[in-house]
């Protein structure tokens, strides 16, 4: 029996590549710019109604803020991977197990997380407000909120990538702009109305994000969907552990790398800003949610351009993984394009939506500039990587996203300020990029002998075909 499904039975697996691509990727483009557009107003209204302070304080806390992301994307992603294969070879057992697996491990993800934040994260806090008390006692009052209400984010977020996988693109993205406007909703009452500051900010949050495991637990007992809440499957919860993992490392660790950088350029900052230290901060913060913004969308960009390669390529259709890639890598380049002339024209007026001290704009200003000078490159090698990681090839996927953090942007930090001053520190982002375009290269290059030019896998197909004849 042919493990190939029925193309009527998979919404992924017929019909123009193009309009597929479009059809998928415009829900999820726009939840990503919803919750990206929430970063965005929770930073002004803690920017202008509580102060610069209230800014610099949730910044400060940043580098743990990213980690907790890794943490959870180490589970989402793996699990989106394996479950959108097993969608498209037709298990549903399969990937129904995937599933109950990835949420047992999130939850004892979230368990270790608390711990080590009562262990150690406090201590983090301190170090980084470099003695300021009262910095630091904002900072810890928004990170509590965030670990202890870790399980909601992780469990979210598995649902979401759970239903692109599904095919349900648009009810994630309907799911998603509902609670953002939600938590926009709550952030306004609590941080303007009620006068709660950071700790109004975090529990808006999770308000939120409670609003959002409540819509997911109506859809999925009312049959709305493929997969259930809960069900037997024959496996074990545990059984998808390993491979979950092993994906969703690469992805996990560029968060995590993320998450590094965020710790190095706010200690660099601390070493080479001067008495400028606030200032320096709040600028900063209001650059890394700007960043955060733009890159989110590329992020709704590669997720559909996994969920049709990663169901294509576990239905052997592998002419379609590969023009799903074209399309995809030609998307992700006019949108690298179109966020560097953002920044470049718009830095100065979109930073004063945030606050009102010249001085933290213009450094802002400044920052921006230079960390997105090199965007262009950015957005098409992250589809890349994301391709591999949907055909499950997760080396591949590592070498492209963790080279350019680990292999530069970690080292760079701390090399250039000695040559160029604090402009050094964001120097690091654009040198980076034009290294993760030569580690790419150099992955195809190995890749050329499975692969056609190191991507194209069209060629499997006909293999199969001319065996069936």
């Amino acid at each position: 029996m042919s493990d190939v499904v029925s193309p009527r039975a998979n919404p992924y697996l017929s019909g123009p590549v193009w309009p597929l691509f479009l059809k998928t990727a415009a829900p999820i483009v726009l939840l990503m710019l919803v919750s990206g557009l929430y970063t965005i107003v929770d930073a002004i209204f803690l920017g202008l109604l509580v102060g610069p302070r209230a800014l610099a304080a949730v910044t400060l806390v940043f580098p743990i803020f990213m980690a907790v992301a890794a943490l959870s994307t180490l589970v989402s992603s793996g699990m989106a991977s394996i479950l959108a294969r097993r969608l498209g070879a037709g298990d549903d057992d399969g990937a129904q197990a995937v599933l109950q697996s990835a949420m047992m491990l999130s939850l004892l993800v979230a368990v270790l997380l608390m711990a080590f934040y009562l262990t150690l994260g406090i201590r983090l806090v301190d170090w980084f407000s470099e003695g300021d008390a009262a910095l630091a006692a904002m900072a810890k009052t928004y990170l509590a909120f965030v670990i202890f209400g870790s399980p909601l984010q992780f469990v979210i977020s598995i649902q979401g990538d759970a239903l692109r996988s599904e095919g349900k693109p648009g009810v994630m993205a309907g799911i998603g702009v509902l609670v953002t406007l939600a938590n926009i909703g709550f952030n306004y009452v609590l941080i303007a109305g009620l006068g709660w500051g950071v700790a109004g900010s975090a529990i808006g949050t999770l308000a939120a994000q409670a609003v959002a495991m409540g819509v997911v637990i109506w859809l999925r007992l009312s049959g709305r969907t493929p997969l259930a809440l809960a069900r037997r499957t024959g496996h074990r919860l545990t059984e998808a552990w390993p491979r979950i993992l092993a994906l969703g490392l690469p992805p996990s660790l560029g968060l995590a790398g993320t998450s590094l950088s965020a710790g190095c350029y706010i200690i660099g900052i601390g070493i080479w800003s001067g008495d400028n230290h606030d200032i320096a901060i709040a600028a900063y913060g209001i650059a890394s949610r700007l960043l955060t913004f733009a890159f989110l969308p590329l992020l709704g960009l590669n997720f559909a351009c996994q969920s049709i390669v990663g169901n294509n390529f576990g239905a052997h259709l592998f002419g379609r993984s590969d023009r799903t890639l074209l399309v995809g890598l030609a998307t992700g380049l006019c949108y690298g394009v179109a966020v560097e002339l953002a920044f470049i024209v718009g830095a100065r007026p979109i930073a004063t939506l945030f606050v009102t001290d010249p001085a933290v704009i213009a450094e802002a200003v400044h920052i921006v500039r230079i960390v997105t000078a090199a965007y262009v490159l950015v957005a098409p090698l992250m589809v890349l990587a994301g391709y591999f990681q949907a055909l499950g090839m997760a080396s591949r996927a590592a070498a492209i996203t963790l080279g350019r953090t680990y292999i530069f942007t970690l080292p760079l930090i701390f090399i250039l300020p000695f040559i160029f001053g604090e402009t050094g520190l964001w120097m690091a982002a654009p040198i980076s990029d034009l290294g993760m375009l030569a580690i790419a290269i150099m992955v195809l290059w190995l890749n050329r002998r499975g692969a056609r030019l190191g991507l194209f896998y069209g060629h499997r197909e006909t293999a199969i075909a001319a065996e069936a004849a």
